[in-house]
């Protein structure tokens, strides 16, 4: 079976809706909270896959689109690229206020990514299962978010006291800036090798960059 062939019967089944439709920065809100914050890389950027071709995505974790692509295209990425070391998978934080909650969803997750991670040996500790688990939820409030660092064995006060103190903001800065200058203009984006996918919710798409990279 081709490849492409077989990322369509990879997602036979399930209600695929294929659109450029997505949270747009130019139609969100101002992201009060990262007003005048500077930006500094924190933490390593999560990354699944050892492979030569990058594939960076630009996401805000209240985003519908983001949920979508979540569900839909990252399953297949992961059998069929990453698992096999094709791929870099590298996650960006690009919050657009698709959500009120969405700066500090973000902010949440880096701070699971901070208690676990172990250096160059694991960059990204439990962060993808945090991020999965939070994008699940139908409740974002700072006490929920807390909580849910409960399912990745991190004492929910580590998630209460990043929200507090807006621990992770320059780490998700540096994310937005770093976008920019790519050119995202909305989320999810996905880059692979440096290009734009112009169908992010299609897998077939993602798919033909990959291998044309």
């Amino acid at each position: 079976m081709h490849r492409r062939s077989f990322l369509s019967s990879a997602v036979a089944g399930t209600a695929v809706t294929v659109s450029l439709a997505g949270c747009s920065a130019l139609q969100m809100g101002g992201l009060e909270e990262l007003e005048g914050v500077d930006p500094e890389r924190q933490l390593p950027v999560p990354t699944l896959g050892d492979g030569a071709v990058t594939v960076e995505v630009y996401e805000d974790l209240g985003c519908p689109a983001c949920h979508q692509f979540q569900a839909e295209v990252v399953p297949v990425l992961a059998e069929e690229y990453v698992e096999s070391d094709e791929i870099s998978y590298r996650h960006y934080d690009f919050p657009v206020d698709a959500a009120d909650e969405s700066v500090r969803m973000a902010n949440a997750a880096r701070a699971v990514q901070s208690e676990t991670h172990e250096g160059e040996g694991d960059p990204n500790g439990q962060f993808f299962d945090y991020k999965s688990a939070v994008m699940a939820s139908d409740d974002w409030s700072d006490d929920a978010l807390a909580e849910l660092a409960s399912v990745v064995d991190v004492d929910p006060d580590v998630v209460s006291s990043a929200l507090e103190d807006g621990a992770y903001y320059p780490t998700i800065v540096a994310d937005r800036d770093r976008g920019e200058e790519t050119g995202v203009g909305g989320t999810p984006t996905v880059v692979v090798d440096g290009s734009i996918v112009d169908e992010p919710l299609d897998p077939d798409a993602v798919a033909s960059h990959v291998e044309e990279a």
